[in-house]
């Protein structure tokens, strides 16, 4: 399997005079904006690891949905398939769908579908139920999904990321995976209990290196930064060592930072998920300390503020888990807007996230809110 780390493969090439027009273009005309640009953070990045760039819209996903993890580094510059914007990473393809409503304009091309098409061995036929709590099976497509790829496939995007399951676990060139819609799950067994235990297959680079898409590395213009986490520091996932202070010694434990407006799932010293979230307006702050999760309702009736001024009065609230008094980390499906403070105090959710978070959650938990 090609590393993240790795150089770009030498087989993804086209001339470089095609490479060094491009960036003339792009450089003299200005970069073309598929969506509005990162918050607290550049616009556009450089990675010197594959010599190519990363900007706005295509960037904001990036960030936000799994960065290297899951998509590895960008191959190419963004390119025009017949109409569409395209950008190819090492684990995925990005697409630019302009009529989408906003949180769908960035899609994943169907990698895992299109490697496996005119495939019927076994585990790509339809399968009943297996009959196991760690499975979960999916009648769209008629296949399991269990234990360690279950897990991954829920903390890290599911549907959204992945699409469904298209075939059962097999074992292919050593390994066991997995196929997906959109991707390929690969179990190292050698790397048990660290972020490698599962792992991505780079379709990404199958797909350019399939049809030549991939450019020769581009040099650094000046004023475009390389690529460092911390120019981003409201991007929730980048965050991958805890910090000073968290309660480590706990089995499980839930980080609500909000200075960054994001939450995070721990397993020791061990980041299992994280998500942006809205906590209290500053007239209604959030309360600061370390908590414990003591009451879990699937679905909660929430009344508050004052009669003419700021009452709301919300009914079946998904997933709530309250930790301190009337506090509580819940789903919210009346706003969108994740990453900046919106409510009366509790932690809100997206609905995907709040789920997730609802299952892997024990009562006694601890859920640790710092500035």
């Amino acid at each position: 399997m090609q590393s993240s780390t790795s150089p770009l493969p030498t087989r993804l090439r086209t001339r470089f005079w095609q490479a060094s027009l491009v960036l003339a273009v792009l450089l003299l005309l200005g970069w073309p904006e598929p969506a509005r640009a990162v918050r607290d953070g550049p616009d556009r990045i450089y990675f010197p690891q594959t010599g190519h760039f990363l900007a706005f819209g295509f960037l904001d996903f990036w960030l936000a949905h799994g960065d290297t993890l899951l998509f590895g580094y960008p191959l190419s510059e963004e390119l025009d398939e017949g109409g569409l914007t395209v950008q190819y990473f090492e684990r995925a393809v990005f697409e630019w769908h302009p009529e989408a409503p906003a949180e769908w304009r960035v899609q994943l091309r169907r990698l895992g579908a299109e490697t496996r098409q005119g495939r019927s061995d076994r585990a790509f036929r339809p399968t009943p139920p297996i009959e196991l709590t760690a499975c979960r099976y999916f009648p769209e497509t008629q296949h399991n999904l269990c234990s360690g790829f279950r897990a991954f496939w829920e903390r890290h995007g599911g549907l959204r990321i992945f699409g469904y399951p298209i075939s059962e676990e097999l074992s292919e060139d050593g390994l066991t995976v997995q196929y997906f819609e959109r991707a390929r799950l690969e179990w190292h067994p050698e790397a048990r209990g660290t972020y490698d235990e599962i792992q991505v297959t780079p379709l990404g680079a199958w797909a350019a290196d399939r049809i030549g898409t991939a450019g020769d590395p581009l040099p650094q213009p000046p004023g475009v930064p390389v690529f460092d986490p911390e120019r981003f520091p409201r991007a929730p996932a980048l965050v991958r060592t805890p910090p000073a202070g968290a309660p480590v010694q706990e089995t499980k434990w839930i980080e609500v930072d909000l200075s960054q407006q994001a939450l995070r799932a721990w397993e020791g010293d061990r980041l299992v998920f994280s998500t942006l979230v809205s906590t209290g307006l500053p007239q209604y702050p959030t309360p600061v300390g370390t908590f414990r999760v003591y009451v879990k309702v699937r679905y909660e009736r929430m009344r508050g503020g004052t009669p003419g001024i700021d009452y709301y009065a919300l009914p079946n609230v998904p997933h709530t888990m309250y930790f301190y008094r009337g506090y509580a980390l819940h789903g919210a499906y009346w706003h969108n807007n994740f990453g900046h403070p919106m409510s009366h105090g509790c932690v809100n959710l997206p609905l995907d996230a709040a789920a997730w978070l609802y299952d892997w959650t024990p009562l006694g938990t601890v859920v640790w809110i710092h500035p």
